[in-house]
This record gives C-alpha cells, sequence and structure tokens, in this order.
C-alpha cells in the first residue's frame, strides 16, 4: 500500500498597521511590502510550522 506525508496549511492574522492610500488595494499592497509583512516564531512553534509567510491581507477603511 503507498505511503503518504500530509501537510496542513495553517490559517491565522497578524495586525500590519494603519497604511494612507488612495484605495484600498494601494493600503494592501503597501502592508504587504512594509516591513511588517513577516512572521516570526518561537523556537517551539518553528519546530511544527514550516515557512511561515503573509499571502495576503484585507483591509478595513479607517473612520476615526
Amino acid at each position: 500500500m503507498p505511503k503518504y506525508r500530509v501537510y496542513g496549511v495553517v490559517t491565522g492574522g497578524k495586525y500590519l498597521g494603519e497604511f494612507e492610500a488612495n484605495t484600498p488595494e494601494e493600503a494592501k499592497q503597501l502592508a504587504l511590502d512594509s516591513d511588517e509583512a513577516h512572521v516570526s516564531l518561537c523556537h517551539q512553534c518553528c519546530d511544527q510550522c514550516e515557512d511561515p509567510e503573509i499571502s495576503d491581507a484585507h483591509t478595513d477603511l479607517v473612520t476615526d
């Protein structure tokens, strides 16, 4: 019988900050290009999660 390696996809969120931009898309790109767009894990967690990355971002309009 064949044997398979199976990997789970881990999903989470990280606050990247507030960015001034003309459109949500521009703000999203600014955030993804910023120094905040990285993921670091503690030594215990990094043994369980390979290659953490921010692959997408969502925007909310700041109204205050």
